[in-house]
């Protein structure tokens, strides 16, 4: 049994190789049914089974005509044109714009909150409405676009406003990140003290006896369908 954070395989790719959604605009897996309101979760076997095939459920139109989720996120990390990327037509998501706020803010979910079809569901009013008229059910209203960042709500025209220190987020392994560190107070502020050095020591003695050195960008190769 495998969860997306047992890092083992590329789990979105593989839900949509199986016919289990689309990539969604937003980078998610999109069900027809419940939109990403999902777990998911892999088992491998040894046993003989047969497997499904990719099924275009017309989301990856429906995206390009809604893109509420594209100009409703906090981060400015979804764009509205498809680009090719490592074999994949697909709206890119921006991954060091995106996982800063997801760090800080201790998650965020504005793009799945007023994507349609998680709202309302494909199979119901929300396929219902675009089919018969092209318009997307509540795009530009706060019933389907008003969302509630970091304790305040956010009507239709609204947006937070993130300033760049948002974004100074570390990529690299933490060594790397630490001796980054390092040498920007040095052109900064000159010489380090003696407890400035002694600390810098002791960060460099507790990555090598762990042995290894922590990822902080690291958690793309899990989630990201890139």
């Amino acid at each position: 049994m495998h969860s997306p954070s047992d890092e083992s395989m590329v789990f979105i790719p593989m839900f949509i190789k199986a016919g289990r959604g689309q990539l969604g605009a937003n980078g998610q897996l999109l069900s027809p049914h419940f939109g990403s309101r999902c777990r998911l979760a892999i088992i491998t076997t040894d046993a003989p089974v047969t497997y499904d095939k990719p099924v275009d459920y017309g989301i990856h139109k429906f995206c390009q005509k809604c893109q509420v989720c594209i100009r409703r996120c906090p981060a400015r990390a979804l764009v509205k044109e498809k680009v090719w990327w490592r074999g994949v037509q697909k709206n890119k998501v921006s991954y060091n714009r995106c996982r800063p706020v997801m760090e800080k803010y201790a998650g965020c979910g504005v793009c799945m909150k007023v994507c349609p079809i998680q709202r309302y569901g494909r199979s119901r009013q929300s396929w219902t409405t675009y089919v018969a008229t092209g318009q997307v059910l509540g795009k530009g209203t706060d019933d389907l676009e008003g969302f509630t960042f970091n304790r305040e709500y956010f009507r239709v025209n609204e947006l937070p406003q993130l300033g760049d220190e948002t974004f100074q987020f570390p990529h690299g392994s933490e060594d790397e990140w630490l001796f980054k560190q390092f040498k920007e107070r040095l052109k900064k502020n000159g010489l380090p003290s003696a407890d400035q050095l002694q600390k810098f020591a002791s960060d460099v003695k507790r990555i090598l006896d762990k042995g290894s050195s922590t990822r902080y960008d690291h958690v793309q190769s899990t989630n990201d369908p890139e």
